[in-house]
C-alpha cells in the first residue's frame, strides 16, 4: 500500500502488509480494540502538542500540529462515545510494544536529527494506522464499524502526508529519502515480529 502527499514525490510504501487474520482478531474482541484505539488517539494528540512545545519557533509546524491534535482529540471523543453507548469505558492504557520499539529508533544526539526522526516516525505511525483502519473499513462484519473505520483511514492518510510535508520544510529531500528508507525497513521488522492482537499495533 502506498501513501504520499503528491504525485511524483516521496512515497511511504510500508514494507510489511498486515495479514487479514488481524481483522479477525480485532472483530472477535472489538471492545478491547476500541479501548486501545481511544488511547492511541489521545497519545497522538499529546505527542503533537509535546512537539509544539519543543519547536515553538517554527510557526508552520506549530499551526499544523495544533490542528492535528484537535482532530485526534475529536476522534478520541468519538471512540469514547461509542464505548459509552456500549456500556464500556477506556480503562487504563496498556503498553504498546510497537511504539516502544519505534521510539528507540529516534536519534537524540542532536536537535536536527531528533526533529527529522520525530516527524518521520509520526508519518510511519499514521501510515500504519491508515493501512489497518483501511482493512477494518473493508473487512469488519458490521457495516456500522466498516463505515467508521473507512472514514478514519482517510484522516490517517492526510496525517501521514502532513508529516512528510513538514519534514520537507526543514530538511533536504535526499536526507529525508535516506532516513525514510532506514525507518521503513525497521518498522517492517517491528510490525512483522509482533503477535496479532486486538490493538491498533
Amino acid at each position: 500500500m502506498e501513501f504520499g502527499p503528491a504525485k511524483g514525490t516521496l512515497m511511504l510504501k510500508l514494507r510489511y502488509d498486515t495479514p487479514l487474520e488481524w481483522v479477525k482478531v480485532v472483530g472477535a474482541d472489538l471492545h478491547t480494540f476500541l479501548r486501545d484505539h481511544a488511547h492511541n488517539e489521545r497519545k497522538v494528540a499529546a505527542a503533537a502538542m509535546t512537539l509544539v512545545a519543543h519547536q515553538p519557533n517554527r510557526p508552520k509546524l506549530v499551526h499544523a500540529l495544533v490542528d492535528l491534535a484537535r482532530e485526534e482529540l475529536s476522534h478520541f471523543r468519538e471512540v469514547l462515545q461509542r464505548l459509552e453507548k456500549a456500556d464500556d469505558w477506556i480503562g487504563h492504557d496498556e503498553p504498546d510494544p510497537y511504539m516502544t520499539a519505534l521510539h528507540k529508533l529516534i536519534r537524540r544526539k542532536d536537535s536536527e536529527h531528533y526533529l527529522l526522526d520525530r516527524l518521520l516516525v509520526f508519518g510511519l505511525v499514521e501510515a500504519r494506522g491508515c493501512e489497518r483502519f483501511y482493512l477494518l473499513g473493508k473487512h469488519l462484519e458490521d457495516p456500522k464499524w466498516r463505515d467508521f473505520y473507512a472514514t478514519l483511514a482517510k484522516a490517517e492518510a492526510r496525517h501521514h502526508g502532513l508529516f512528510i510535508r513538514l519534514a520537507r520544510l526543514y530538511f533536504a529531500e535526499e536526507d529525508i529519502r535516506l532516513r525514510v528508507d532506514e525507518l521503513l525497513e525497521a518498522e517492517a521488522e517491528i510490525a512483522r515480529s509482533l503477535p496479532l492482537r486486538a490493538a491498533l499495533h
